[in-house]
């Protein structure tokens, strides 16, 4: 199994208390996920907010028109200061289908990634093993404002690898348990990973993992310039700073092909994905197409 961060690992993991989403599984959960991702840009059209098709959703309406076919999710970006106001509309816009966990409404829950859930179903993964909010889901991520200076930035960007990695070294603390059952028969080298991980945590138990992801939260929304020259993605798989972008390319967008709808996704989008993968347009082989796997789906 190739190295990186545990959060990677675990999704990777094969085992046997897991699903594979994969055939008739996985065209169900795109057709939810499409419906779904219908509903909040139909609420940003009407409120005229900023979001992006971002991540594999972005290369999915660039390469495939649509999902990437093994895809089982959808990402999107948000501008921080239009995720504030659509916090604010949420439960009147789309309170009827669906619940969303935030930093700052749930904050117990650990995830740093804002997600909007669909009501009445489950989809249960390695991020939230036992938790009741385990809905199908879309990963909202946001935009923060980066400070214009330098030194700033830095220190910026500093306090939130500090804060992300007390959260997340925290979160496996206390997952420790069940993850453990979940991955029982998955390999020393997953549950090495997990153990080595929650370790770690308990360095950081003098805080709650509530009060973690507050404080990250707070401290990566901490810059209010709307016009700086450069917005971060502070959750992105590749931190801080290495998911810095200039406004001027991320905060202009054009319509695109999904499926049977057109969603925004950044105007240069050959730019931004030639950034993030390189030779974006090049189909990997079989063996190399990423497999998803969930605890618990029920849609």
């Amino acid at each position: 199994m190739k190295k990186g961060s545990t959060f990677n690992i675990l999704k990777k993991a094969s085992s046997s208390n897991k699903v594979e989403i994969t055939g008739d599984l996985l065209k169900q959960v795109q057709g939810t996920l499409l419906q779904m991702l219908k509903d909040f840009a139909a609420v940003c059209d009407r409120n005229g907010f900023y979001y992006s098709l971002c991540g594999g959703s972005a290369l999915g309406a660039v390469r495939h028109q649509g999902f990437i076919p093994w895809d089982d999710d959808v990402d999107v970006f948000m501008l921080r200061k239009d995720y504030n106001k659509f916090l604010e509309i949420f439960d009147k816009e789309l309170g009827d289908k669906y619940i969303i966990n935030a930093p700052s409404i749930n904050p117990e829950i650990g995830v740093p990634v804002t997600q909007i859930m669909k009501k009445d179903t489950v989809f249960r993964t390695y991020n939230n093993p036992t938790g009741d909010r385990c809905g199908i889901y879309i990963d909202l991520f946001v935009l923060e404002n980066a400070p214009d200076n330098a030194i700033l930035r830095k220190l910026h960007g500093l306090g939130s690898l500090f804060w992300g990695y007390g959260l997340s070294c925290s979160r496996f603390n206390r997952m420790r348990d069940d993850l453990l059952k979940v991955y029982a028969d998955a390999g020393d080298e997953v549950t090495n990973a997990i153990k080595s991980k929650a370790r770690k945590g308990a360095f950081f138990k003098f805080l709650s993992v509530a009060t973690w992801n507050k404080r990250y939260d707070k401290w990566n929304s901490m810059c209010h310039n709307d016009d700086s020259r450069y917005v971060v993605c502070v959750v992105g798989l590749k931190h801080y700073f290495k998911e810095i972008f200039p406004r001027d390319i991320y905060g202009v967008t054009a319509k695109l092909k999904f499926e049977d709808t057109e969603f925004n996704v950044i105007k240069d989008y050959d730019w931004a994905l030639t950034r993030l993968y390189g030779d974006y347009m090049k189909v990997p082989p079989p063996e190399k197409q990423e497999k998803h796997f969930a605890i618990e789906v029920k849609l």
